[in-house]
């Protein structure tokens, strides 16, 4: 299967579901797909903007959010990196928390084409790893920005 916007495509496995898609506002367009199942914390989110947006500041603001989430505890990130998204240039920084005392982990994502901006969270519980790499693998390898 695959998931098509305006700025980005991906593909993801049949395990997988597009839980959210919205434009947030003008040129602002949000979407979460995480692993079927009640058991399951795979989880990715992706914001794109018709622009040019700053990196470093837009992966604070993610951290910040997760910071004053209140199920979230014991909130830990690193600083911010150089990295890459599917051969793609790109800034990060790994974070980890604990939610009802299960641990997790995951990284922020911010990348840029010659005109838009994306910004990925990719977050999951640590015993579930095995059962979620395939799938965030398939997403992130098909991962294309125009």
């Amino acid at each position: 299967r695959r998931f098509e916007s305006n700025i980005f495509s991906f593909n993801y496995p049949e395990d997988w579901s597009i839980t959210d898609s919205e434009e947030i506002e003008d040129g602002i367009y949000y979407v979460s797909i995480e692993k079927n199942g009640l058991d399951s914390s795979g989880l990715m989110t992706i914001i794109s903007y018709e622009e040019l947006i700053d990196f470093d500041e837009s992966i604070m603001m993610n951290i910040e959010q997760l910071q004053n989430n209140s199920v979230v505890n014991n909130f830990t990130f690193d600083t911010t990196k150089d990295s890459e998204f599917n051969t793609i240039k790109s800034r990060s920084s790994n974070f980890k928390f604990k939610t009802m005392g299960i641990k997790h982990d995951g990284i922020i994502y911010a990348f840029s084409s010659v005109n838009n901006s994306v910004i990925i969270l990719k977050q999951e519980a640590l015993e579930d790893k095995k059962e979620n790499a395939e799938g965030f693998d398939t997403i992130k390898n098909s991962f294309e920005i125009k």
